[in-house]
């Protein structure tokens, strides 16, 4: 389904020729994924250097990495004024259309268009723009909470890695360990290890990249053919360990895990 049916069902009034749409990327300072987590995206967006919503309607969208965005909003654009100080810029006065709003910080979309153009006219793209996924709860991780507290659906640690979110990279990076994967459709479980120079950040990684981290069971069950299984899988970790800890000692660890779980006669593990 395309984005703009969705929309169109949800506020009738909005068409893509009275819409213009904000591609939000990373601007040399701030990255949007994490301006809208913090909840300051809708006063982040009214400062502009230009004019860049000249019309009825602003469709926002917030680049998650792959050709993938997160709808953050629609808004109506009701003044705007110019500023001179401490930069010249534009101050828009824009109003969240909550007809619209319940899908926000939960459905992704993906989109052909490849230009770094941010402000793109509704009718460009009105085609092209088609809804990837629902996420059942919005998008609302932050800093790292803590080893104890992670626990993370697919859809968030693609946004994790991909936007290279620091205090997450800083605290994973530092560690090797032993991971869970929880497939949440059918309670089986793996139990993996990392133990490579950038611990669990660099392992967690290769999930992102390839959808499954090459491990054999999760080849065949998720893989590149079955993409919305993804969603039924969520990380978390069992023990972490020095990042100076050997691959002997990492495996071991792991091997504890697999017998104390269960993961080689009821999960996915074939090790």
């Amino acid at each position: 389904m395309l984005l703009f049916n969705l929309l169109e069902q949800l506020e009738p009034s909005l068409k893509p020729k009275d819409t213009k749409i904000h591609l939000a990327r990373f601007n040399g300072s701030e990255r949007p994924i994490d301006v809208f987590i913090e909840g300051r995206f809708d006063e982040w967006q009214l400062w502009q250097s230009r004019r860049n919503f000249s019309r009825q309607f602003v469709l926002s969208l917030i680049d998650v990495g792959a050709g993938r965005w997160l709808y953050a909003g629609l808004f109506r654009s009701l003044d705007c004024k110019d500023v001179a100080h401490p930069t010249p810029h534009v101050m828009y006065d824009l109003e969240r259309v909550r007809s619209a709003d319940e899908f926000s910080g939960r459905l992704f979309a993906t989109s052909a268009y490849k230009k770094r153009n941010s402000y793109v006219y509704g009718e460009k793209l009105a085609d092209d723009l088609a809804i990837a996924e629902l996420a059942p709860e919005r998008v609302s991780f932050g800093r790292f909470p803590g080893f104890k507290a992670v626990n993370l659906r697919k859809a968030e640690l693609d946004i994790v890695v991909t936007q290279n979110i620091e205090s997450w990279r800083t605290a994973l990076s530092s560690v090797k360990g032993i991971y869970l994967i929880t497939d949440r459709s059918n309670g089986k479980l793996y139990v993996g290890k990392a133990d490579g120079e950038s611990g669990i950040w660099q392992r967690w990684s290769t999930y992102v990249s390839n959808g499954h981290g090459n491990n054999v069971a999760l080849v065949k069950e998720l893989g590149l053919a079955s993409p919305e299984r993804k969603d039924d899988f969520s990380f978390s970790l069992l023990e972490i360990a020095d990042i100076q800890s050997t691959r002997e000692e990492i495996a071991g660890r792991e091997n504890h895990w697999k017998e104390v779980l269960g993961t080689r006669d009821h999960g996915y593990n074939r090790n």
